[in-house]
């Protein structure tokens, strides 16, 4: 079976885009987590992750009581949500690939 790309590609002008937008949309998305529940000390999995800004947020949100681990196919955009977890000392967050 095929694999589907991302039509828009990978290149890291089109990273900082999508990080940029998820800034917008950020005080939405935590609505939604809050309102699914999420809460200290949960395990989370967020598929589709990308440059890992639900993944750390869900992070935040979880504490280091709890773990939340990140896949995406792209192995470039997954260097990106590690880094930036790293620099941000988010230890129980990971990101895989499938």
């Amino acid at each position: 079976m095929e694999q589907a790309s991302y039509i828009l590609g990978h290149s890291q002008a089109e990273i900082l885009r999508l990080i940029n937008q998820v800034a917008i949309v950020r005080p939405t998305t935590e609505r939604l987590l809050h309102s699914a529940g999420l809460r200290r000390g949960m395990r989370v999995l967020d598929l589709g992750c990308g440059a890992g800004d639900v993944s750390i947020l869900a992070a935040e949100m979880v504490g280091k009581s709890g773990s939340v681990v990140g896949i995406d196919r792209n192995a470039q955009v997954l260097a990106v949500a590690k880094e930036r977890a790293h620099r941000g000392a988010f230890a129980h967050v990971s990101f895989r690939q499938p």
